[in-house]
């Protein structure tokens, strides 16, 4: 009989770090801390949220604007 071959406990190290840029799991932020006076305050969140919102104003107007002459066309074609 052949005796199996015994493999070293492991020990938890990381032998070759997987977070390599191309990898569909890359993330460039993994392992960086984030200093307290680095992160926005909750009036600057705010401020950014609402200029996402007004970013996305015009789109989202021309998409509604969209969707009223269509529903306006649909319903004098089938008058």
């Amino acid at each position: 009989m052949k005796k199996k071959k015994q493999l070293p406990p492991d020990d938890g190290r990381t032998i070759v770090e997987m977070n390599v840029d191309g990898m569909p799991w890359y993330n460039p932020t993994a392992g960086k801390k984030v200093a307290e006076e680095d992160k926005p305050t909750r009036k600057e969140k705010r401020a950014m949220i609402f200029a996402g919102f007004l970013a996305y104003l015009p789109r989202f107007l021309a998409v509604l604007l969209g969707f009223t002459i269509v529903a306006l066309l649909l319903f004098l074609w089938l008058q």
